[in-house]
């Protein structure tokens, strides 16, 4: 079972990775559900750990439609972590008006990444998207570029979700479904052992006060021991 964890900072990250995480997301503004990280940051955080880091593009948190000139910044940033950073994969997504893939701004960050090693993860945009499984089918057809996708079942939580998460699993032909959101120490297992996930991705699951907890970890890893 891989965990990953969300940073915001660089002792965050170190943190997280000194309490067991497998992988890091690092983002800015927990409260508009991810921003992107400072690019200086994004680099010292890279360069700090030895754990693969997935950094956020998403340069506003009004929605999840982007604009050309928000695609200009969102490439842009893009370019710079490629070229300045050892970051495993980035995290983005975009949607139509209508709520649907915007398969035209996917291709665009596709065809940036392509010719190199990094990865790409679908966000949780596809759980406001107008629907949740025929999303992610959609998605499928970008393997090997398009690695993972990040979602909660088109819930409010992971655990809520867990019906549609089981039903995404099941159809995967390729994309690594990453259960995100709502997701806790107590309630981690029972998720995993409902949809067969293989990663799960936690932000205030792990936390106490605003702040990680190493204690949440030990009871993290120690229900998910036997899975």
């Amino acid at each position: 079972m891989l965990i990953e964890i969300i940073a915001t900072n660089l002792d965050e990250a170190i943190n997280a990775e000194r309490y067991g995480a497998d992988r890091l997301e690092l983002i800015h503004d927990f409260e508009l559900g991810g921003l992107s990280p400072q690019l200086e940051l994004a680099r010292e955080v890279c360069a700090a750990v030895n754990i693969p880091v997935n950094v956020m593009v998403r340069p506003h948190g009004e929605n999840f439609i982007h604009t050309s000139q928000h695609m200009t910044t969102i490439l842009h940033e893009i370019d710079y972590l490629l070229s300045n950073t050892k970051v495993s994969s980035i995290v983005f997504g975009s949607l139509t008006e209508n709520n649907v893939i915007n398969i035209k701004q996917l291709e665009e960050v596709i065809r940036l990444l392509e010719n190199s090693a990094v990865g790409l993860t679908f966000h949780r945009a596809i759980d406001v998207s107008h629907d949740v499984v025929a999303a992610y089918q959609e998605l499928q057809n970008y393997v090997p570029h398009l690695t993972r996708v990040l979602s909660s079942g088109g819930k409010q939580s992971a655990p809520e979700g867990a019906a549609q998460l089981a039903i995404m699993q099941q159809d995967s032909r390729g994309v690594i479904l990453l259960a995100g959101a709502g997701i806790t120490p107590d309630n981690a297992a029972n998720l995993v052992r409902a949809t067969k996930v293989s990663e799960i991705h936690l932000g205030t699951g792990v936390r106490t006060n605003g702040k990680l907890d190493q204690s949440k970890f030990e009871i993290l890893k120690n229900n998910l021991i036997n899975l």
